[in-house]
């Protein structure tokens, strides 16, 4: 902390020591703090290139920020002092503004495009900054390899964007994208596999556990109904029953199971609405986690029966289920 008044004589002529890392008076020359911290920078320089490229402002590194640096022309009625623009200038900068957007290449004409429905994704979706960096980098790569041509720009951003997801563990499904894109699961499926085929994408298979979250939030569940499903879906990876099956469809039917076992019953077109699937799928997913994992004792109630629980006091019922299950 900076000493503004000698303690001594009470001048404020105080004088940063850079060198010794002290604060000195230059009346009495008291020192009045001699453990300070440099405050230059931790690196060398030897030319003016060089300590401009080493010199940290402004906002952190980012794709989007890189992507979105470009000079604007016009777009305003008023100037920098906040004055209304005449008539004629405003047509002046019009001008200039159309011809600035056609000098642009075509590579920068295209990334503008991608970044803006990049923007609408992102919003709709609540993505993390990182996935959006990821999904730039991708759509960049394509640029450099020429697969843009030919195909949507909106259907290509959207192919990237659902790469980075799965990259980075995101719980996104392939028709929460193309509804968002508002393009056909079909087209989206197609510029997938054209990522995949020419660029090499190291994205992971989904995790149907990621998910458990996002349906038991939809559907109202407790936590502990939700630590039951993970706990079911864990078991069936280890057993290696989720090979080759949709993780959306696994993870409704690990809901459904744990909802049985828990008491916090919901049906199978309750759960097969926010999951966006059918009963049938989820019933054929159903009975081959029992089977494989050795469930079939637990009684399936149909008809009447089958209503759904919903929990009116849930700390108190969750503990009572603890209880029960360290009793048993």
């Amino acid at each position: 902390m900076f000493t503004e008044k000698c303690s001594e004589c009470g001048s404020k002529a105080m004088l940063y020591d850079d060198a010794r890392g002290e604060i000195i008076c230059e009346n009495c020359g008291l020192v009045a703090n001699s453990v300070i911290f440099s405050r230059e920078p931790e690196w060398r320089a030897y030319s003016v290139e060089e300590e401009k490229s080493k010199v940290r402002v402004g906002l952190p590194t980012s794709q989007l920020n890189n992507c979105e640096m470009r000079t604007i022309i016009g777009g305003s009625n008023r100037d920098s002092y906040g004055k209304t623009l005449s008539n004629a200038s405003q047509v002046k900068y019009a001008r200039l503004s159309q011809i600035d957007e056609r000098v642009q290449d075509k590579t920068t004409r295209n990334l503008k495009s991608a970044l803006i429905e990049l923007k609408r994704i992102r919003s709709h979706l609540g993505l993390a900054e990182d996935v959006s960096e990821s999904a730039v980098l991708l759509y960049k790569l394509a640029l450099k390899e020429d697969l843009i041509k030919g195909r949507s720009v909106i259907g290509m951003m959207s192919a990237a964007t659902y790469l980075a997801c799965r990259k980075k563990g995101t719980a996104i499904t392939l028709k929460d994208m193309a509804e968002v894109a508002t393009i056909s699961s079909k087209e989206l499926g197609r510029c997938i596999r054209t990522f995949l085929k020419h660029i090499n994408v190291n994205s992971n298979t989904p995790d149907p556990i990621t998910l458990i979250n996002r349906l038991g939030e939809n559907l109202g569940l407790t936590m502990y109904t939700r630590k039951v499903a993970i706990d079911i879906l864990s078991e069936a990876r280890e057993k290696r029953l989720t090979t080759g099956k949709i993780p959306m469809s696994l993870a409704a039917a690990a809901i459904y199971i744990a909802s049985i076992q828990t008491g916090e019953r919901r049906t199978q077109q309750q759960i097969a609405v926010p999951a966006r699937t059918t009963p049938v799928t989820i019933r054929n997913r159903f009975k081959e986690l029992a089977k494989g994992l050795g469930l079939e004792n637990f009684e399936v109630k149909r008809g009447a029966a089958a209503k759904p629980v919903v929990i009116k006091n849930p700390t108190s019922w969750v503990r009572q289920q603890r209880q029960a299950a360290s009793s048993s």
